[in-house]
């Protein structure tokens, strides 16, 4: 609680700093505007570094065109998701659970509760500055000027803008005799920070499931990740972090070991359960219950250190069945949630990690949650809806394809008004329903 406090205190005296800024007039003679508490800091510098990066133009226009097939595909994939949650929610009416809790339907940290604060916001921060980056880079090579970027700050830097010239963007006549942007043009612009995140992405998961996660072992023994409450185990002092070496005489290095262990075991009977956690060994003297499924002893735990990292390794193996998405959708949200807290003590560092010591799970937590909420990020961005850049895409495809139908420009104008309304409200609704159905439709 001292940490919200403290949170609540650091963002009190921000918030007033900013108003007094800005009656000032200070942050208008830098160039900072606001929106609400957050700053908007704009620059010109660095224009040339853009010029150069964007230099090899044939490359970004390519890399945008494959960007608009993915596009394409992931604005289908996310309406077809929605359809099918849709579905959940009004016929099988799944009832309220921690998962789709209104604060958790949102992938924003210090608000879901499954996403660490800290690697949260080092991905959100990755996932907005990569998102417009990609946006500037196809303005330039597209050669439409950049009148300005920066960061949005909210106490720390938490994203990244760029603001392309609107006359050459949008309009049909550019200052300065300035190149006008095609529709090919902003369809490459609007695709790239989509493309960009997804690229981030591939990047990041292909480390973590490759060089990373070989690297990362299972410590001897069988690792408990779970404690069921006032069981044996819990009473007898055995704790998630641990793991189980030896029970009785018979030694544990898996979780096939333990059952059958377990299977020899009758209710009441005591053993001697030998566990070790960063090196030091215990011994607990436990009582076993009754197990309520079987007629055998009951210890209460649940083992699975080697097996989620089995789990984990088989995933991009996976990838050609609809089983292998579903694990990487809900991978880093419900799956595993990273290398933290008592689940470092379970894994120890290997080969090319040896040296590195606890960096290698920092290594794996970044690459991780940046790698997932890309993923997401870029998602959640190909939703065919304005402002999102989905939208955008959908108008850009669908306007030629109208203008082939109908003759009349009022017509084409107001067929592509209504298409991308009824789109927009079946979208929105759709995320309310998500947010609020298993409350009212839900079977509890």
């Amino acid at each position: 609680m001292d940490y919200y406090i403290l949170a609540l205190v650091i963002l009190s005296v921000y918030l007033l700093f900013v108003l007094l800024l800005n009656s000032l007039g200070i942050l208008e003679r830098h160039n900072i505007s606001t929106y609400g508490p957050i700053l908007f800091i704009r620059t010109t510098r660095g224009q040339q570094f853009f010029d150069r990066l964007a230099g090899p133009k044939k490359f970004w226009n390519a890399f945008a065109d494959v960007g608009i097939f993915v596009v394409v595909l992931s604005m289908i994939f996310m309406f077809i998701f929605l359809i099918i949650e849709d579905y959940i929610i009004l016929l099988i009416k799944p009832g309220p659970t921690a998962f789709n809790e209104p604060r958790n339907i949102l992938l924003l940290p210090g608000i879901n509760q499954f996403i660490p604060l800290t690697w949260g916001i080092i991905a959100l921060v990755v996932a907005l500055v990569v998102h417009e980056l990609a946006h500037a880079l196809l303005s330039r090579a597209a050669d439409i000027k950049l009148k300005a970027f920066g960061l949005l700050v909210l106490v720390l830097p938490v994203g990244a803008f760029a603001e392309p010239d609107e006359s050459q963007l949008f309009g049909e006549e550019a200052k300065d005799n300035g190149k006008i942007a095609t529709r090919r043009d902003r369809l490459r612009i609007d695709t790239a920070g989509i493309m960009g995140n997804f690229v981030v992405a591939l990047i990041c998961l292909a480390l973590f499931f490759g060089p990373v996660l070989s690297a990362i072992a299972p410590m001897p023994g069988l690792g408990v990740v779970g404690v069921v409450s006032g069981s044996p185990a819990d009473k007898a002092g055995i704790r998630p972090g641990m793991t189980i070496l030896q029970i009785d005489n018979t030694i544990i290095a898996s979780n096939d070991q333990f059952h059958a262990f377990m299977n020899t075991t009758h209710p009441k009977q005591v053993v001697l359960v030998k566990a070790a956690k960063k090196g030091t060994t215990f011994e607990f003297t436990v009582a076993l219950g009754k197990n309520p499924n079987f007629n055998q002893g009951f210890l209460g735990i649940t083992g699975g250190s080697e097996e989620t990292l089995n789990f984990l390794k088989q995933i991009p193996h996976t990838l050609n069945t609809i089983g292998g998405w579903v694990a990487l959708l809900g991978l880093a949200l419900v799956i595993f949630n990273g290398f933290t807290g008592d689940v470092i003590n379970l894994y120890q560092p290997i080969g090319w990690a040896s040296h590195l010591g606890p960096g290698i799970f920092w290594i794996a937590n970044t690459l991780l949650w940046v790698g997932w909420l890309n993923f997401y990020v870029g998602l959640f961005n190909s939703l065919p809806t304005v402002p999102l850049d989905g939208g955008h895409v959908f108008k850009h495809i669908f306007e030629p394809i109208i203008e082939r139908l109908l003759k009349s420009i009022k017509l084409q104008a107001l067929a592509t008004r209504v298409v991308t309304d009824i789109i927009g409200v079946f979208i929105l609704a759709s995320v309310i329903l998500l947010v609020v159905g298993p409350r009212i439709f839900g079977v509890i």
